[in-house]
């Protein structure tokens, strides 16, 4: 036992040159995956362009005065965090899970795992990418409705960034478990698409949380995007985020990364 303990100290660790595919694989499939998302100009309008042309539609047309209804706030005001709900689901739940249920369909997620690069990399790039294109979504939405239409920046900056960061996992993670289940590229699509209406309906999208029934608006504050959108609106007026929609997110974020680790499969 001393021998073996002595040779394995005494041996220097095991270093890959920079060239190897364990080093810098994560940056070579991310560049990749970036070159093959500009590939994608519908799915770059919807996600990113949209909800910023919606923006400036809305708040050019609407009233700009605060209402009671909307607790002090514009409708532009409540309307931004839903805009900014709908490209995290457009991301998560229609372009992530496809995409990765194709590359499961071509093989390619089965090669990947038998090279050093590795499958997981692959979805720590997707998920890394959800991340990058959320986060200068969001920040567009809160600049541009703030210097077009007077929306107040989040000057709880703190609780602005956790719920947003919080919202990203738990859609990124609902997206991994529908590529999970999904068998195939054209039933992950369709599943992401029929889930983005009731998620949007409940984030406020064609009709306010402010302006749902009792019964709806309790249902509303325990799903992902419901949680989100009070949450986001709160920090506009100085106010951190509460607990119970923390909690919420928390919650969908850890339960569905741990449903999409359970049955995602390489192959089928």
């Amino acid at each position: 036992m001393t021998t073996l303990t002595g040779d394995a100290a005494a041996k220097p660790p095991k270093r890959f040159p920079p060239t190897h595919p364990r080093r810098g694989g994560f940056k070579n499939l991310l560049r990749v995956e970036l070159r093959l998302l500009k590939r994608e100009p519908m799915l770059m309008f919807w996600a990113l362009i949209f909800p910023i042309g919606l923006l400036v539609v809305i708040g050019s047309t609407v009233s700009n005065k605060p209402k009671a209804i909307y607790g002090g706030l514009t409708f532009i005001d409540v309307y931004a965090p839903v805009l900014m709900m709908f490209t995290l689901t457009m991301l998560t739940m229609t372009a992530m899970p496809a995409t990765l249920a194709s590359y499961r369909d071509k093989g390619y997620l089965k090669r990947l795992s038998t090279t050093p690069v590795g499958a997981p990399r692959l979805l720590a790039v997707h998920i890394t990418i959800v991340f990058l294109l959320s986060s200068t979504i969001v920040a567009l939405i809160v600049i541009v409705s703030h210097l077009a239409f007077n929306v107040p920046l989040p000057s709880q900056f703190g609780g602005f960034v956790l719920a947003i960061l919080l919202t990203i996992g738990a859609m990124a993670a609902l997206g991994m478990l529908v590529a999970a289940l999904a068998p195939t590229q054209r039933i992950a699509g369709a599943i992401g698409g029929i889930a983005l209406f009731p998620l949007m309906f409940f984030a406020g999208l064609w009709v306010p949380q402010q302006q749902m029934g009792p019964v709806l608006r309790h249902i509303s504050q325990y799903t992902p995007l419901g949680a989100a959108v009070p949450s986001i609106e709160g920090t506009e007026m100085g106010n951190f985020p509460s607990a119970t929609h923390l909690i919420v997110l928390a919650a969908w974020a850890l339960v569905l990364t741990r449903l999409a680790i359970r049955f995602f499969r390489w192959n089928r």
